[in-house]
């Protein structure tokens, strides 16, 4: 491999001073993964986690290979050690290398955070028209989300009821549009809430109003003018009937156990809500919404290593945001305790 003309610093080394460029205000700052709090966390607890997962399944299996794989990937993401591109810039010469990424989907914040500004860049640009869009979420009683964390076929039937159940709504208040009008939506599924806790629930970024065809053959937008509050908070109880009565006749819950689910007092555990509208004109704004649906389990900017007890954080300072400390994690240490 040919020397490159500028050598880039060791990790650990103090970065060179940065080429006198004309007008320069941008500067690429090489991100270093060792550093982080969560890079020694897998490093040094990789091993162990595998084998009590390894020992806890009664099967011996553990955990997925995915996982497995996932997780040494990380650990060589970022790394110039693990292989690198180099980078020339043919008008003024100056090189640099660029460590290759792991492109994972479960692990790695940097490759997750790319990838969720892309999706949400792609489809700002590309694929949502300037028409106003709605976000909706659902989430559901604790009862039932295991079996949509081990069954894309069961969240996949909780999904299309819910997407049934928003287009009817949406043809009901959007005046004009006839019953077999159809809706433009995205879905995101997230299994994690704010604390790393599991909690499967849904994201849709849903245009705010239905299409249907007109007499003359074009394909005619009607907004959904008369959506109110109490149109979602009404959403929820059909939702809740439609996935009890699919839990039941699918034997995953009996009659007795769905029917007690029912009378639970207000919404049994379900909860829509659709309280977020952005104008179709508000680009930043709609890319922003795809931001945070596309998002990963965790940034790392939540987390926080004070003495070496690695905290979660919500996004502030520990002294003055919530924490949900990680247990039994230290960094910097072999095994932990």
């Amino acid at each position: 491999m040919a020397i490159p003309t500028q050598r880039l610093p060791r990790y650990g080394h103090h970065a060179p001073a940065t080429p006198d460029w004309p007008s320069s205000r941008h500067v690429y700052r090489p991100r270093r993964p060792t550093t982080t709090p969560l890079y020694p966390v897998v490093q040094h607890h990789l091993e162990t986690f595998l084998a009590q997962a390894t020992e806890s399944d009664p099967m011996g299996y553990g955990v997925p290979s995915w996982v497995e794989n996932d997780l040494r990937a990380y650990l060589r993401c970022g790394i110039l050690a693990h292989g690198f591109a180099r980078v020339r810039c043919e008008d003024c010469g100056h090189e640099r290398l660029l460590a290759f990424s792991c492109a994972t989907r479960g692990v790695c914040p940097s490759c997750n955070t790319r990838r969720m500004a892309e999706v949400a860049a792609h489809v700002t640009d590309h694929v949502l028209p300037h028409l106003p869009v709605r976000q909706w979420v659902l989430s559901l009683p604790k009862r039932l989300r295991p079996f949509l964390e081990g069954s894309p076929d069961i969240a996949g039937a909780v999904l299309r009821i819910f997407i049934r159940a928003v287009r009817t709504t949406l043809c009901r208040t959007s005046p004009g549009a006839p019953r077999d009008a159809q809706l433009g939506a995205l879905s995101f599924l997230h299994r994690f809430g704010s604390a790393l806790n599991a909690h499967f629930h849904f994201h849709l970024v849903v245009l705010d109003g239905v299409f249907a065809r007109a007499p003359d053959g074009e394909v005619r937008f009607h907004e959904a003018g008369l959506l109110q509050s109490d149109h979602w908070h009404e959403l929820q109880h059909v939702v809740q009937r439609r996935v009890l009565r699919y839990f039941r006749t699918h034997d995953l819950l009996d009659e007795a156990d769905a029917y007690g689910m029912l009378s639970w007092q207000g919404s049994g555990g379900f909860s829509i809500d659709a309280s977020v509208r952005i104008e179709g004109e508000d680009r930043a704004g709609v890319e922003r919404l795809l931001r945070y649906c596309a998002r990963p389990p965790f940034a790392l900017e939540r987390l926080y290593a004070p003495g070496g007890i690695v905290s979660l954080g919500s996004g502030h300072p520990p002294e003055v945001g919530r924490q949900a400390r990680l247990p039994a994690v230290r960094a910097g240490t072999r095994r932990p305790h």
